[in-house]
């Protein structure tokens, strides 16, 4: 029966159950092979189309399910870089900025105090940031650590002589175990104006060396035999010794010296004082030898010839008869009278003195010149004795 399912151009539904099987031809209401089988065969391939009609749409949407399934599974993840990687991003040659790295002492010691600087040449328009990795730089397996003091954090610009601009950026590290150290590439950002892209440092290497040279394993010296040192510390006490007189010398003399400063200096005695008499007949001297006459002064003159015989007086009974009036200059001289001069004539020449500078009186010249002798009477009648002369010479008088 299976042969009189076949046919030219049938397909079995097991093959490809959305294409419905070709039914042969009938040939005479019968097919070919045994005539009672034809019914049977025919209702067996319509119930084949009917499961194929019947099975094809759960198989379109099994074959939807799998290929959306397909589709909604993810993509396979891309290879991950390592843990801080440096990514940079395109730039043009003269885009990018020049990076030089720095390390100062080239050749550290354990304990030394390392300064890193990271130098950064670029264009005047741009602007770069970086700012050193933490994790990079402190690296304990290695005891690579940031030193307790870090410099300054300079972000001014510097001008080049090319044109271009450049800044710099210091970190101070501090190594505690010799041996090479390594930092690795770490991003900074270049702002083109544009754009920002990402650019990276050079790597940096440098070898820490150890406290006791290249020795691993250094060993202490033999001890040495003892030297006499003996001439060399009796030399050094010597000039300690030396020294110390030295400055006890100089301290002694400053001493001295500001002690002489401080001792009350002998002042000589002053000069005993002139008798009046000198000292009126050169006031009077100079009076008559002068022009206050000539020039009209008349005032002046009786003035100074007044102030002359005042002082005259004063100075011979004791009293500043400069600030006195005529009246109380004569109570004065009633209680203690000049010998071989009278009150009248004192009287007279003072009131006429007072006349000329307080009255406005005009005298004549002959009477200006009488004024004068007068003065010089009445003075020279004061005259001391020869004993009073010298002594009055002795204090310098002409």
């Amino acid at each position: 029966m299976g042969d009189g399912l076949k046919g030219p151009g049938a397909t079995s539904p097991s093959t490809n159950p959305s294409v419905l099987p070709a039914l042969p031809p009938p040939r005479g209401g019968r097919a070919r092979g045994s005539g009672e089988g034809g019914p049977r065969a025919q209702r067996l391939a319509t119930a084949a189309i009917l499961a194929a009609l019947l099975l094809a749409p759960s198989l379109a949407l099994a074959q939807d399910a799998s290929v959306a399934t397909d589709a909604s599974r993810p993509a396979a993840p891309a290879p991950a870089r390592a843990a801080g990687e440096c990514v940079a991003d395109p730039l043009p040659a003269d885009h990018a900025p020049a990076i030089e790295v720095t390390v100062n002492p080239p050749n550290p010691q354990v304990g030394d105090r390392v300064r890193v600087t990271w130098t950064f040449r670029y264009r005047t328009h741009d602007r770069v940031e970086f700012e050193p990795d933490a994790v990079a730089l402190q690296q304990p397996a290695i005891e690579l650590e940031y030193a307790r003091e870090q410099p300054e954090r300079d972000r001014s610009v510097h001008g080049e002589r090319d044109g271009r601009l450049r800044s710099e950026v210091t970190v101070a590290l501090q190594p505690f175990r010799s041996g090479d150290v390594v930092i690795r590439p770490m991003n900074a950002r270049v702002n083109t104006g544009d754009e920002i892209a990402r650019v990276c440092t050079p790597e940096v290497r440098f070898r820490v060396r150890s406290v006791f040279g290249n020795t691993s394993h250094p060993q202490a010296r033999d001890i040495t035999r003892p030297e006499d040192v003996r001439r060399d510390a009796l030399t050094l006490r010597w000039i300690s010794l030396g020294l110390d007189a030295l400055f006890v010398a100089v301290v002694a003399a400053l001493s001295v010296a500001a002690w002489l400063r401080r001792r009350p200096k002998v002042v000589p005695p002053p000069p005993p004082p002139r008798h009046p008499y000198f000292i009126a007949r050169e006031a009077l001297e100079v009076l008559s030898r002068g022009d206050l006459l000539a020039r009209g002064l008349t005032k002046d003159y009786y003035d100074a010839v007044s102030d002359v015989v005042r002082r005259y007086l004063g100075g011979v009974r004791g009293f500043d008869a400069i600030e006195m009036t005529t009246d109380e200059i004569l109570a004065h001289l009633r209680k203690h009278p000049l010998a071989g001069v009278t009150q009248v004539e004192v009287e007279n020449l003072l009131r006429e003195c007072d006349l000329v500078k307080f009255a406005r009186y005009v005298p004549a010249h002959e009477d200006s010149d009488a004024i004068l002798a007068s003065a010089v009477s009445l003075v020279e009648r004061g005259r001391p004795t020869m004993a009073t002369a010298q002594e009055a010479s002795r204090g310098g008088a002409p």
